[in-house]
């Protein structure tokens, strides 16, 4: 006669492994997601940086004679192909988004020297329906109730340049 070996795993052994292995799948699947959301955001900010820094260029390359310190109520920038006149104020649409998700600022103000102008340059932008930067509804001002550092009234980004310009 035969005799049966009882070298097996229990019932409560095999549902502790499927246990651990379901959290630790659950764990690596929610890494997983986070990194898809990680890489799309980083890729909205090379976008909105890429495209302040294209701005700035052509500020520099325009030079001190085209920067206004008027404020421009929300204009849209010039471009190279004619003299343009980067005023206080104007804005700029960021190409790469969705509609008319992502919007620059151009801040030009005077300093102390008169032969030397401060430009500074302020990007927000929509990445997965969350606001990157201050301007919440993306129309290059500062309203009311956007201002999160309320000491300083101005657009504030993660997304921000600043150069001095000489005459």
């Amino acid at each position: 006669m035969m005799k049966l070996s009882n070298k097996g795993f229990t019932l409560t052994e095999v549902l502790v492994a499927v246990a651990i292995l379901a959290f630790s799948l659950c764990g690596i699947l929610l890494t997983y997601i986070n990194m898809f959301i990680w890489s799309d955001l980083s890729r909205d900010f090379t976008l909105a940086t890429n495209a302040v820094q294209a701005k700035m260029e052509e500020v520099e390359k325009a030079g001190f004679s085209c920067l206004d310190t008027s404020h421009c109520n929300g204009c849209n920038c010039p471009s190279l192909t004619s003299c343009p006149s980067f005023r206080d104020g104007c804005t700029f649409d960021i190409t790469g988004f969705a509609g008319s998700n992502a919007k620059g600022v151009i801040s030009v103000a005077a300093t102390d020297y008169p032969d030397l102008m401060r430009v500074r340059i302020v990007a927000s932008f929509k990445s997965r329906n969350r606001v990157i930067g201050e301007d919440n509804n993306l129309n290059g001002v500062l309203d009311a109730g956007e201002d999160i550092s309320p000491a300083n009234t101005r657009l504030d980004s993660p997304i921000e340049m600043v150069t001095l310009v000489s005459r």
